[in-house]
């Protein structure tokens, strides 16, 4: 192998370990920065096609620039590596990303965190649980006590955060 091969078989080396190391290190990150919010409370909507969305976008996403970085010659797999990383990435994307400004929730039924956070119960089949840290608009809002369901009416108690 001539020197001037060497060279380009390690930059590609290397900017496919740099580029797998980073996808890594966001597809990670990702979780723990969604754990971090402050929730103000969550409800179910329906299951949306944005998880399948984001990974083909951050798969070609992924590809063409994983493919432009990578060095001479190594152009396939700096595109396969890409598309890989693009696709689990937008995939984790698509998973936190609410189809519509509003809220669409359930029968209407936002729950409050009123006395800290807690997980909530498992989705019905077909919905999915999505944490909002702005207060959607409803007359009336539902909050979680002992494990019982109890309506929160916004008319009543005002704007107070505590039930």
């Amino acid at each position: 192998m001539s020197r001037k091969n060497q060279s380009n078989f390690s930059n590609s080396k290397s900017a496919s370990i740099a580029a797998a190391v980073l996808g890594f290190g966001l597809l990670m990150g990702a979780p723990l920065a969604a754990q971090a919010q402050n929730y103000d409370g969550y409800c179910y909507q329906k299951s949306s096609n944005a998880r399948t969305k984001g990974t083909v976008i951050g798969a070609v996403a992924g590809a063409a620039v994983g493919s432009g970085v990578a060095g001479k010659g190594a152009k396939t797999e700096g595109g396969i590596l890409g598309a890989i990383v693009g696709g689990a990435i937008g995939n984790q994307i698509g998973k936190e990303h609410k189809e519509t400004s509003r809220a669409n929730c359930l029968n209407s039924r936002y729950y409050i965190y009123d006395q800290g956070y807690y997980d909530p119960p498992s989705p019905p089949n077909g919905y999915r649980t999505v944490y909002f840290t702005d207060r959607p608009q409803y007359d009336n809002y539902y909050v979680r006590h002992n494990g019982r369901e109890e309506r929160w009416d916004r008319r009543k108690h005002g704007n107070r955060d505590r039930y």
